[in-house]
């Protein structure tokens, strides 16, 4: 059997050179884990496909063609599967987007997964193989603390070269937070640990030295946490992951993710002021303690990528100055910003929804870089506007320069990734003016379909605003 496994672009910040394209994310772990549950199985013959660094193979001719979806790349991935299906491949859907939309995505596919398909990935393809493949199948819900029997990714079947950080371990599952913004405890109703054994296995079956941790949240079991950092330290691997502003609070911790091989952090900071992340669910952020958090990591030589939100119902329009200015003072290594965006299933998405107040049911906008709804405490075009200065303000060569040039031997990576969104940000000012998005709902069901030849995109790369 052939099976082509995708992932449709998403739009990610990345690297050209000619035709070489690379990441400055890590390498994704859901197809590499997909193509790694069927085990030694030797007539199947897999192709991973990130689109996001490498083209779709429009002329494949094989049993199966598999897509995981997420809100931002749906359009692109329902495209895809028209394609293919015109073909006479079998396309299978599955991903967080599927999860929530699984009466949408069923007009596009052969078959839908809802939830997580290490369980149901073996199955289906012996359902495939037997030519009986059912039009829908479901992750029964997960029970217990841990997620057990997990192989190691099918890392050889994905171009290294395209990602910053080719090797992508995973330690945890779902998180015991619920942001109203986030979709992970939409998908994920419980936080699982995967056993310490499992972890250790899949870091020493890593090549290099260096490794990334994609988890949202892995440290908020902290006994757990401490656990699988000191199995950790024997390794001498280099590595870096997200974390929330609590990484610090407890001493042992801390010291064991540094001497574990910690050197880089995503911070889901959100926003500078208290009662915004009060209101979406995160008020165990402490704002005011913002400046000690980064004091530390830095004493501690881990590069710290924070990330801001702006559009919260707490927003003015001073929020835009005011968060470049608290990003310079703490000398927050490397910035990105996102707009508030209610993904589909979210609490955000039921209260925006019941409010009036969604613009836009194009699912391509869903990227955290398109106004897809009406703020609180400023216009839509003022909130793009804002989010568009600070991007520009943040990455002007002499703010670049007050936040990284003090940061040591952290100075080269954190320079050359400030680089990379100063490039984002003067792109984004290349484009013409936000113009109000014009879709109703369920007219993203229309717009989907498109060509899907790269000369002819479904949505312009670059996750650019519309024009």
């Amino acid at each position: 059997m052939r099976i082509l496994l995708i992932m449709p672009d998403a739009n990610m910040h990345k690297l050209h050179v000619g035709s070489f394209v690379r990441s400055f994310r890590e390498a994704p772990l859901s197809l590499s884990t997909l193509a790694a549950l069927t085990g030694d199985a030797t007539d199947i013959e897999y192709t991973l496909v990130d689109e996001s660094v490498d083209p779709v193979p429009l002329d494949f001719d094989g049993d199966l063609v598999g897509i995981s979806v997420i809100t931002g790349t749906a359009r692109r991935a329902y495209a895809l599967a028209d394609h293919f299906r015109s073909r006479g491949v079998k396309v299978v859907l599955g991903g967080v987007h599927v999860t929530a939309m699984p009466d949408e995505a069923r007009h596009y596919a052969d078959c839908v997964v809802i939830g997580m398909a290490e369980r149901i990935w073996p199955g289906l393809v012996e359902d495939l193989r037997a030519g009986g493949l059912k039009p829908e199948y479901v992750e029964d819900p997960p029970s217990g603390d841990f997620v057990e029997g997990l192989p190691t990714p099918r890392w050889d079947l994905m171009r290294k070269s395209g990602y910053m950080a080719p090797y992508t371990v995973q330690l945890t599952r779902g998180c015991t937070h619920a942001c109203d913004f986030c979709m992970v405890p939409v998908i994920w109703k419980r936080f699982q640990r995967r056993p310490v054994a499992d972890v250790i296995r899949d870091i020493r079956a890593v090549p290099g030295r260096r490794f990334a941790v994609s988890d949202v949240s892995p440290f908020e079991d902290v006994e757990y946490a401490k656990e699988l950092l000191r199995a950790m330290i024997p390794l001498k691997k280099k590595w870096g992951g997200l974390a929330t502003a609590r990484i610090t609070d407890d001493p042992e911790l801390f010291d064991l993710l540094v001497r574990s091989g910690c050197q880089f952090l995503l911070v889901g900071f959100e926003s500078v002021r208290q009662p915004a992340l009060r209101g979406i669910g995160k008020g165990f952020h402490k704002a005011a303690d913002y400046a000690e958090l980064m004091r530390r990591l830095h004493e501690a030589h881990i590069v710290v990528q924070g990330t801001f939100v702006f559009g919260f119902d707490h927003d003015t329009p001073d929020v835009f100055d005011m968060t470049v200015d608290r990003i310079q003072e703490w000398k927050v290594d490397i910035p990105r910003y996102s707009i508030y965006t209610p993904y589909p299933g979210t609490r955000l998405f039921q209260r925006l929804e019941s409010e009036g107040r969604i613009l836009s049911w194009d699912w391509g906008d869903y990227d955290t870089m398109h106004v897809v709804f009406r703020p609180k405490n400023m216009s839509p075009v003022a909130l793009y506007e804002g989010f568009r200065r600070a991007y520009r303000d943040t990455f002007r060569l002499k703010n670049i320069l007050g936040r990284t040039i003090a940061g040591g031997r952290n100075f080269p990576i954190a320079f050359v990734g400030n680089l990379t969104y100063r490039v984002y940000a003067r792109r984004l000012y290349r484009q013409k003016a936000f113009e109000m998005p014009v879709t109703r709902r369920g007219e993203h069901q229309v717009v989907t379909r498109h060509a899907v030849d790269r000369k002819t995109p479904v949505k312009d790369q670059g996750a650019m605003p519309r024009s």
